[in-house]
């Protein structure tokens, strides 16, 4: 009996921590805006107690008022490119995200490219995510899309932690890099979360990778920022 309360207890930390592909369906809700906030497991909320309530797109919900649906479709450890291990394209959250139909598309994708197995080129990367705004900017109407750059990552605090970061960290900048020129080459807007977290190792968990509380707040206001303001300047209106 304890073996089962002990297992049953393991299995509840494992899902409200956000270590799983299961995700939570989304209803459109009409008469509102509709952001989608498509990603991987930083979006997605890994590694965050209650990370349903804590990942970066519930706060943007927060901050961005109750006049605009925030929907978050991501799925851990998926990469950019199709030729990746595990292609977001390829998954239902792909697919939903499209049928959402959102005004604004809000992408934080190529951390999980960064693997050695997964990475092939500069030029390959930009062609795929090239690829990848173009799908959305075919949906009718056409959405407004923002890219965002990969977070800074980390060294884990131990070894038992590279079973939820084993990124490949010094590709990670190069990919921001990238994610920049793809930005002005195909016309979208950009949030640099690579320099906005560089250096800021207690913005992360112990893996190194994920972003914590602290974290994916300083993400939904960079966010946020663009949303609602383009400038740059600092917005107080929490409905845009």
């Amino acid at each position: 009996m304890l073996l089962l309360i002990l297992a049953a207890l393991l299995a509840a930390a494992v899902v409200l921590c956000g270590y799983t592909t299961a995700r939570l369906p989304v209803r459109r809700e009409e008469g509102k805006r509709h952001i989608a906030c498509v990603g991987d497991s930083v979006t997605y909320g890994c590694t965050l107690p209650l990370f349903f309530l804590h990942r970066y797109p519930a706060v943007l919900q927060l901050k961005i008022g109750c006049d605009t649906q925030v929907a978050a479709f991501a799925v851990n450890d998926r990469t950019l490119q199709n030729t990746g291990n595990k292609p977001f394209r390829k998954e239902r959250a792909f697919r939903q995200s499209m049928e959402y139909h959102p005004d604004t598309v809000v992408i934080l994708l190529g951390t999980n490219d960064s693997k050695d197995n997964n990475w092939i080129s500069p030029a390959a990367f930009r062609r795929q995510y090239a690829e990848l705004i173009a799908g959305y900017q075919a949906i009718t109407p056409a959405p407004r899309i923002v890219i965002c750059t990969p977070p800074c990552a980390f060294r884990p605090i131990n070894r038992f932690f590279y079973i939820t970061n084993d990124a490949k960290l010094d590709r990670i900048p190069e990919i921001a890099e990238e994610i920049r020129t793809i930005a002005a080459e195909n016309g979208t807007e950009l949030v640099d979360l690579y320099t906005l977290t560089q250096g800021k190792r207690e913005l992360f968990g112990p893996d190194g990778l994920h972003p914590n509380a602290d974290g994916a707040k300083r993400i939904a206001e960079a966010v946020f920022r663009k949303l609602c303001n383009t400038s740059g300047s600092e917005s107080d209106d929490p409905s845009c």
